[in-house]
């Protein structure tokens, strides 16, 4: 391909995103979970084994504390997880996952493992395993300086969400 028709970062990011979906999607439906929206899919992934505070789940997404309470409420009519009072703290909330969600989580840690296997049968082991090292530097490093927010990112981004008082 001519320099002339690089292609644009975002279509590079979006075509093997859609292939892990699409793979993600299809074996979600032969196990019967029912179809979630991405943000959702993307919201379980972050739910810890160990539960996680709704508050770093808002930090972690950039997503104002409504939406992403609407999100947790969708998931949890769904049983896929489940509020529980913070042991350190009473009153702040926790979500963790429920079974139904551990089992799906389960499923979509299989399919991204196969996904990447075939990932790394097209780029090679080396290259596989640099494109993972590489980006997990570029999320490590946009979650540190908040640089993934919609909006291009502010200063505020990037510090802890604060505590309600």
């Amino acid at each position: 391909m001519a320099k002339s028709s690089r292609r644009d970062l975002r279509t590079l990011l979006l075509v093997p995103q859609h292939d892990l979906t699409t793979q993600i999607d299809a074996r979600m439906g032969k196990v019967g979970f029912p179809a979630l929206r991405p943000t959702q899919a993307q919201l379980l992934a972050m739910v810890e084994p160990s539960g996680v505070r709704l508050t770093d789940l808002v930090g972690a997404t950039k997503l104002p504390k409504q939406t992403l309470g609407d999100m947790v409420d969708d998931l949890e009519a769904q049983r896929l997880v489940e509020r529980y009072p913070d042991p350190e703290h009473g009153v702040i909330k926790r979500v963790r996952l429920g079974p139904r969600g551990k089992a799906l989580a389960s499923e979509v840690r299989k399919v991204s493992d196969a996904t990447e296997a075939r990932w790394a049968k097209v780029l090679g082991k080396t290259k596989m395993r640099t494109l993972r090292t590489l980006l997990e530097e570029l999320a490590d490093g946009l979650q540190d300086d908040g640089g993934s927010k919609r909006d291009g990112g502010s200063k505020r981004d990037g510090v802890r969400p604060r505590k309600r008082r």
